[in-house]
């Protein structure tokens, strides 16, 4: 008798393991660049906390809040698109002439950020949030 009801759970341990799919594991979150417009996203770099705002779906502006660059602020036009349904890519060029493109995992709360300067390219990570 033991047996059986081994075997019955063992059966319906591998019978459940067989139709798990990769979208079982996928999370409900979504958001669209359209979601962001009017919207604050912090983003810290250490000890650097910067608030970027999308006022339309081309003009942004941001400030350096705290860190080395605090008090800077600039207004910039920006490109945005989704990369899936929590990942945006965003792109824009500074007024001091570095460009800009990250990833924003808003699921994650992580940017991966790619600068250029000239001909230098640097890369970092940062985290973000969507402020109320």
């Amino acid at each position: 008798m033991k047996f059986l009801v081994y075997f019955f759970w063992t059966c319906l341990l591998i019978l459940q393991a067989c139709t798990f799919t990769a979208s079982d594991s996928k999370s409900d979150f979504k958001i669209s660049p359209k979601d962001l417009i009017g919207k604050t996203i912090e983003y810290r770099y250490g000890e650097s906390i910067y608030h970027v705002t999308l006022d339309t779906d081309s003009k942004m502006h941001w400030e350096a809040m705290a860190g080395d660059e605090k008090g800077a602020l600039e207004d910039e036009t920006y490109i945005i698109e989704s990369v899936d349904d929590s990942k945006m890519l965003i792109t824009w060029g500074e007024a001091n002439g570095i460009g800009v493109s990250q990833v924003l995992d808003f699921e994650k709360g992580i940017v991966y950020n790619h600068l250029l300067r000239g001909r230098d390219l640097t890369i970092g990570r940062g985290e973000i949030k969507i402020l109320p």
